[in-house]
């Protein structure tokens, strides 16, 4: 114990008939019980070397003090109640405390872990729109991007940080859990322009391709995206434009079934149709996101134009031995 109560009234009470000298032997024994927070021992030897005691009348006066406020007990030491009380209502202070401590560490390693878990949340759905804060951005700067540029609605933000666990357990990005198909479910319609003094450098308006590509496939119904998906970066290397994608994702999802992988499914379609010099599919048709897709009406007209042309001058039409036009032409609506 670095300290005990002491009442004087009590004291002195208890210690009227003692001596001077047998003040100063209580004091000394009292210190020692209360600095090794155990009784003393039963030798007098031992005491009058606590005590300091050296002449006769001082080791008279341990042997009196001792006898008298530290009576032997069943084990063998030297007891005095009051201190025994007091030393355990110390320990019992002293266990509080620390366990009080050790929960207050706790606490602050659970909070230091969420706001880790929270920061990775909001940085990874900025990057999956384009957007790359600088790393030393506050909570709350990284909470208004992810307003503007990802939910568009603080309470929102809000709601998907408080399911976010120190572990990770909750994980939610644009309402639906991470991972899960999103096909059949309707595009967030929030959109916004976005703050390019947050952006990554790539292009003059400060988002990057594979970021505005993202953006747009999210738009278009896919809200699993990854702006640094190999796939994605080889197609936009290969020309394959961001709108190009965008269209895609949103004629996969109007397929009945719906395209299961729209993100990985339009990258290669795109690249597949880029290679071969072909249009995308007109998603824009009459007839709303559940109608049969039609194909681009003056692209598809001059292809085939072209092609029948070909065929033609190589062996004519109708003739015998001419070969046979096997292109499908699909009815074009205005």
């Amino acid at each position: 114990m670095i300290y005990f109560e002491m009442y004087p009234g009590d004291y002195l009470k208890d210690t009227t008939r003692l001596s001077l000298t047998d003040h100063g032997v209580y004091f000394k024994l009292m210190l020692a019980y209360y600095s090794e927070e155990q009784a003393l021992p039963e030798s007098l030897a031992e005491l009058y070397v606590i005590a300091g005691a050296i002449t006769t009348g001082e080791k008279a006066a341990v042997k009196k003090v001792a006898e008298r406020y530290f009576p032997l007990a069943e084990d063998g030491l030297r007891h005095s109640k009051r201190c025994d009380e007091q030393i355990a209502t110390a320990q019992a202070r002293i266990a509080d405390g620390q366990g009080r401590r050790e929960d207050r560490k706790i606490a602050e390693a659970e909070r230091q872990a969420r706001t880790r878990a929270r920061r990775t949340m909001l940085f990874e759905d900025l990057r999956n729109v384009g957007v790359v804060p600088s790393g030393m951005a506050t909570m709350a700067e990284l909470k208004a991007l992810h307003v503007t540029h990802v939910t568009g609605d603080e309470g929102v933000t809000l709601d998907q940080l408080s399911r976010v666990t120190s572990h990770g357990e909750s994980r939610v990005t644009w309402g639906v859990n991470t991972g899960v198909n999103t096909g059949n479910q309707t595009p967030d319609p929030t959109s916004s322009t976005p703050d390019t003094s947050q952006h990554a450098q790539g292009s003059q308006s400060g988002v990057t391709d594979a970021g505005r590509a993202c953006l747009l496939m999210r738009k278009a119904g896919c809200h699993s995206t990854n702006p640094s998906h190999p796939d994605l970066l080889a197609a936009l290397a290969e020309g394959v434009t961001p709108e190009t994608l965008g269209h895609t994702v949103a004629e996969g999802l109007a397929r009945s079934p719906p395209i299961t992988n729209p993100f990985a499914w339009a990258i290669r379609t795109a690249r597949n149709r880029h290679a071969a010099g072909a249009a995308p599919t007109n998603t824009t048709n009459p007839g709303g996101p559940n109608a049969n897709p039609q194909l681009g009406s003056a692209e598809h007209v001059a292809e085939q134009r072209r092609l029948h042309e070909q065929r033609e001058a190589a062996g004519g039409l109708g003739r015998s031995g001419s070969d046979v036009i096997d292109v499908e032409f699909e009815p074009v609506h205005h």
